[in-house]
């Protein structure tokens, strides 16, 4: 696996261009999409898909230009955008060697999907380093989001966490790091809605 990472947009975003030698996929459409597709035409990829991670303004930006291109749109199923290809919890797909896995995980909005493929995982605002995504905002759900924060303290200490924001002390962790750091992943469900 061959990761580019750009940071920018509205808000430290980051976008993530993820690709073995010939075959990518652009996650988290956050950054101006000239500066991602320069780096798509320098490196001479072929893009599956640009997959949205939920659908706030901030990470949804450029997607006309992406369209232009004739690069599809993908993003879960309950988005309220025209896209190309609707994801589900537990799809899987392929980019050229590359698999990924899709999870389902709402609480900070309801198409919010985090990305797996062996022990990288990209969160975009479900979850970042030391902190996790707001709740209150429309389509935002606690109670959703404490289950989606069970449902990742389930996976392996050593799987890599990508956010959407760079808003913690360094840019990665691990999930293992996390359970120690972040508050909101050291709670119960219950202290969770009790926060």
């Amino acid at each position: 696996m061959i990761l580019k990472t750009f940071k920018g947009g509205y808000d430290s975003n980051f976008t993530y261009v993820v690709h073995d030698t010939t075959h990518a996929v652009i996650l988290d459409p956050a950054v101006p999409a000239l500066e991602v597709l320069n780096y798509i035409e320098t490196q001479k990829l072929n893009v599956l898909a640009v997959v949205i991670l939920h659908s706030h303004f901030d990470h949804v930006v450029d997607l006309p230009i992406y369209r232009s291109k004739k690069i599809p749109l993908w993003a879960h199923q309950s988005i309220q955008l025209p896209i190309d290809h609707k994801l589900k919890d537990n799809d899987t797909f392929g980019v050229g060697s590359l698999k990924f896995s899709v999870m389902h995980t709402p609480g900070h909005r309801y198409d919010c999907i985090c990305l797996l493929t062996d022990k990288h995982l990209f969160t975009s605002d479900t979850l970042f380093i030391d902190s996790c995504g707001r709740v209150d905002f429309p389509g935002s759900d606690p109670q959703l989001m404490a289950e989606t924060l069970e449902k990742l303290r389930q996976l392996p200490d050593d799987t890599i966490i990508y956010p959407g924001h760079d808003y913690g002390k360094k840019q990665t962790s691990t999930l293992g790091e996390q359970k120690k750091s972040n508050p909101f992943l050291k709670m119960s469900k219950e202290e969770f809605l009790g926060h």
